[in-house]
């Protein structure tokens, strides 16, 4: 949304595709380091961004990209249910949540699984829900879920939660919230919703079941990058690889925000990457002689 409205600003014909807007910042229970707000949830945040882009004029559309190829001076950009021409890409595609990949959680995505507390914390209200992982994405599910939930288990593979220490300070010090380290979770079991999680205490090495009507999965993010895999260098992480103007290594595409290599992932770095891709496709496409 950032690198569109540079491109609105500069009166470039641009369209911004996705099948759904906001990305991981909407699910971020709190913002609290992006300037201008000293509070402000996720989701507010992303519609302050939306509101902002829909002002300037800039066309949107809901769907999924399939593909994105080059043709000659121009690329072709597949959706669901088109394909459209432009002379220059952005990619900024983000991050995707890891998944578990044990029996039972895809059978029961939507059926007390998910992958975003802030999106579907209200709807276990009074229940008991569990968080798998050990990083700040589950620390902040744990205490997105405590305003809602009679209890939170928390699942963490590791001996210790590697997130900041406001978090975990807040995590333990809640009356709500417990802890298991050194877990690793095996199994979701249920028969038309989530009804319990089987892991297994590596302390023991022994397999134990908690009953729970929610499990959010919160170990991580993958970068999307299956839409240009094969047409611009990824580096070991599958992140894009992009220069200090957010080129790839194919003259013409741009990326920007978390799918790419830059060594911190931010909110306002994201914002600010927009703003820089944007700014270096504008040059891109003035500078060629078949401008039109």
């Amino acid at each position: 949304m950032s690198a569109a409205l540079y491109l609105a600003r500069k009166k470039m014909k641009i369209v911004l595709i996705s099948p759904e807007f906001g990305g991981q910042a909407a699910k971020s229970a709190e913002v609290e380091n992006y300037l201008g707000y000293t509070k402000i949830s996720g989701p507010e945040l992303t519609t302050k961004f939306t509101e902002h882009i829909e002002a300037i004029g800039v066309e949107t559309k809901t769907a999924e990209v399939k593909s994105v190829a080059k043709k000659d001076s121009s690329f072709e950009v597949k959706t669901s249910d088109e394909a459209l021409e432009s002379k220059s890409v952005i990619v900024a595609s983000g991050k995707t949540p890891r998944k578990l990949n044990i029996p039972g959680e895809k059978e029961l995505l939507g059926k007390g699984i998910g992958y975003c507390a802030t999106c579907d914390g209200p709807l276990f209200k009074d229940k008991v829900v569990t968080v798998i992982g050990g990083g700040n994405s589950a620390l902040d599910a744990a205490l997105e879920m405590e305003k809602y939930a009679q209890k939170v288990y928390v699942i963490n593979l590791n001996e210790y939660f590697q997130g900041d220490e406001i978090r975990k300070d807040r995590v333990k010090n809640s009356e709500k919230i417990e802890v298991i380290n050194k877990a690793q979770t095996l199994e979701a079991i249920g028969s038309q919703f989530l009804e319990k999680i089987k892991y297994k205490d590596l302390s023991t090495n022994t397999e134990k079941e908690i009953a729970s009507s929610g499990m959010f999965v919160e170990i991580g993010w993958q970068p999307a990058t299956e839409i240009v895999q094969n047409l611009v260098e990824l580096n070991n992480l599958k992140e894009i690889k992009i220069d200090r103007e957010n080129k790839t290594s194919v003259e013409g595409i741009f990326a920007c925000g978390d799918v790419t290599d830059i060594k911190e992932k931010q909110i306002i770095i994201a914002a600010g990457e927009g703003a820089k891709a944007a700014l270096s496709a504008w040059k891109f496409i003035v500078t060629r002689k078949e401008i039109g």
